[in-house]
């Protein structure tokens, strides 16, 4: 009853709200137009494939409808949607969709030339340059960016009648994107939190005793949070995916040995693989860049999990790596034609006149907690596409689904090579790494739980000797993390968002957070945006993780081991409230900062980056680089299990 009246009430506000815009021209937003060069004007006889993203029915309210089934406070908590509910709220409405279709046939397009996607929120047709830019008033030019990468045909600004213009997202092509490429490419919308590596050493010992000072191991996590080594059965009902790109690939020979060292009963236990749009998984090469991040994200959630079947959700084939719009795709055949070509691979090419009916579409039930260990540069997207794919994180927290991302290693930048930060002016990169922050993606999107990194203060950049004896860590607290790479410093990534303002659930934690570090934010004044959603939310350790990686035991840096671990914590206790008749939590924020106690407040050590050796500082309740803090399972357990 409560999903039919909650729709009800959120379709008639959204009616009695619905914008007037009259809008009609769009100066393309997105600050990563100005890493591209201009060149020659496109001839008009140039084809191009046009999309049309018409805007969702009442997604302005869809942020309301969360918080109120995730507020703990709230009569509605855990009163999680069905997919058919979610689809019903947000379909574009059949008004909008033939206005739009009006307007293109006006313009010389008819309904003929016209495809729709599965929820017939995306309008595709076969165009020239000519064409478009009479539809578009615009001109279409041909683009190299900074790194060479290109060309492409797009154009920098765009005009739309008033009559539609409050009902298009956005229309492609239009800006200039990078695409995706294989490993061992340049990529300049690379992933940036990569796990650090200081050191490695051959696999000959037996099960390890670990001093937790200095080194981490899942022996460590379990006595500095808190994690139990008992668990109860897998629920039936209870999963957990983490997210990998294709040529990312876990090695059997790395699992054993780990388990080997630090959880014997899993020797043998290998990951349940779903494999989306190819779902590409390389055993060729044994190259750290291709087994790494595989290795670390299983060996540790596996084994904190216990006896959990953890799925990996492995995206792209073996010529085209997939992305997070690939995998969200998978799971609801409506987003499938919000995929964009010009960012987003297809597989295979989209087929003429229609959307890619090749690309899996709706073909994967999303898992109760998600893991994300890769992160992007905000600054490299459109706010509109941004925008509609935060949307999607925000429709999964609606049916009851956790999403769990990195907050990056780089601080306040986006990548620990120079040209990373923002340029106030231009906007584009900027090559003196000393200006306006560049936030992390998707960390910056409000509806998912962002992690961030700690150490603890006994642990040291040092690590070129074998782990010694076991010593408990009791006493021992931690810290921001930051850890010495070259001639710079890696650390945990936090800031605020350029594209999303501050969702209602941490407006008084940031609020608190600005006001206490008000004389330090005043020497960052300009270099960030103050009105932006806060991130991370949380934290977890980050430094000397133990993982086996190519047969040698190998320490390991970055929020990308952080991330299966608060997830892991996640998936546990979703595990025990299902089988206490108690449904999953879902979308966690609003319950995390409503019970801050529940976590281990971080309170010392800062980020840096883009000049700044001291960016973001810990400090006292949430922050801008360690959240709300740490895990404690056992607090954590307790409030979710007197919850509905």
């Amino acid at each position: 009853m409560f999903l039919r009246l909650s729709l009800l009430f959120f379709l008639t506000l959204a009616d009695a709200l619905q914008s007037t815009s009259t809008e009609s021209y769009r100066r393309l937003s997105s600050t990563a137009v100005t890493r591209w060069q201009r060149g020659a004007r496109a001839a008009d006889d140039t084809p191009l494939r046009v999309h049309i993203a018409v805007a969702q029915s009442n997604i302005s309210q869809a942020g309301s409808a969360l918080l109120a089934i995730s507020d703990p406070d709230s009569p509605y908590y855990g009163r999680h949607w069905t997919p058919s509910e979610v689809v019903r709220a947000f379909a574009p409405a059949a008004k909008d969709i033939a206005s739009v279709m009006k307007w293109l046939a006006n313009s010389g397009i008819p309904s003929k030339r016209v495809s729709r996607s599965h929820g017939a929120d995306q309008l595709r047709f076969d165009s020239t340059v000519g064409e478009l830019s009479r539809i578009l008033n615009t001109t279409y030019y041909h683009y190299t960016d900074v790194n060479n990468q290109g060309p492409q045909v797009a154009c920098e600004a765009y005009h739309l009648p008033p009559s539609v213009a409050s009902l298009i997202d956005y229309v492609t092509p239009t800006l200039p994107h990078v695409s995706g490429r294989l490993p061992g490419q340049r990529r300049t919308r690379a992933r940036v939190d990569t796990p650090y590596v200081r050191r490695t050493r051959d696999v000959t010992s037996s099960l390890a005793a670990v001093d937790c000072r200095k080194y981490t191991a899942p022996s460590c996590l379990r006595e500095i949070y808190g994690i139990p080594a008992e668990t109860p059965a897998p629920h039936p009902n209870n999963s957990f995916g983490v997210f990998q790109l294709a040529w990312v690939t876990w090695r059997p020979e790395d699992l054993d040995a780990f388990f080997k060292l630090f959880q014997p009963e899993l020797v043998g236990r290998r990951p349940l693989v779903e494999r989306i749009d190819g779902g590409y998984l390389q055993y060729d090469y044994n190259v750290t860049a291709f087994n790494l991040e595989a290795d670390l994200d299983f060996e540790y959630a596996m084994a904190l999990s216990g006896s959990q079947p953890i799925v990996n959700l492995q995206v792209g084939d073996k010529f085209r790596l997939g992305n997070i719009n690939n995998m969200l795709a998978a799971f609801d055949k409506y987003y499938c034609g919000a995929l964009d070509p010009s960012m987003d691979p297809m597989f295979p090419d989209p087929l003429p006149g229609g959307y890619n009916k090749s690309t899996d579409c709706g073909t994967v039930a999303p898992p109760n907690v998600i893991s994300i260990s890769y992160s992007y540069n905000e600054n490299d997207f459109p706010p509109e596409y941004l925008r509609r794919q935060c949307n999607e994180f925000l429709k999964l927290g609606l049916m009851g689904v956790t999403v769990v991302v990195s907050s990056g290693d780089t601080g306040t930048k986006t990548s620990p090579i120079p040209g990373t930060c923002i340029d106030p002016a231009s906007g584009s990169p900027n090559a003196t790494d000393s200006d306006r922050f560049s936030p992390q993606w998707p960390a910056a999107c409000p509806w998912v739980t962002a992690v961030g990194g700690t150490q603890l203060t006994t642990q040291t950049t040092n690590t070129s000797s074998p782990p010694p004896a076991a010593a408990p860590s009791t006493g021992v607290h931690e810290t921001a993390f930051r850890v010495a790479s070259g001639d710079s410093f890696l650390s945990s990534s936090g800031g605020f968002s350029n594209v999303f303002s501050t969702p209602a659930y941490q407006l008084g934690a940031v609020t608190k957070y600005k006001h206490r570090e008000r004389h330090h934010l005043a020497t960052l004044a300009g270099r960030f945006n103050g009105r932006g959603r806060g991130y991370p939310d949380v934290a977890a350790l980050a430094s000397t993780y133990l993982a086996v990686v190519d047969d040698k035991l190998t320490t390991v840096y970055g929020t990308s081991a952080s991330t299966p671990v608060f997830a892991s914590i996640i998936s546990m206790i979703n595990n025990e409230r299902l089988h206490a008749g108690k449904r999953r939590v879902g979308f966690v924020n609003p319950t995390l900062y409503a019970h801050a106690n529940v976590l281990k407040d971080v309170a010392s050590g800062a980020n840096e980056g883009c000049g700044a050796s001291e960016a973001f500082r810990a400090s006292a309740g949430w922050d801008a680089v360690t959240g709300l803090g740490s895990p404690d399972y056992e607090r954590m357990r307790r409030l979710f299990m007197s919850l509905p």
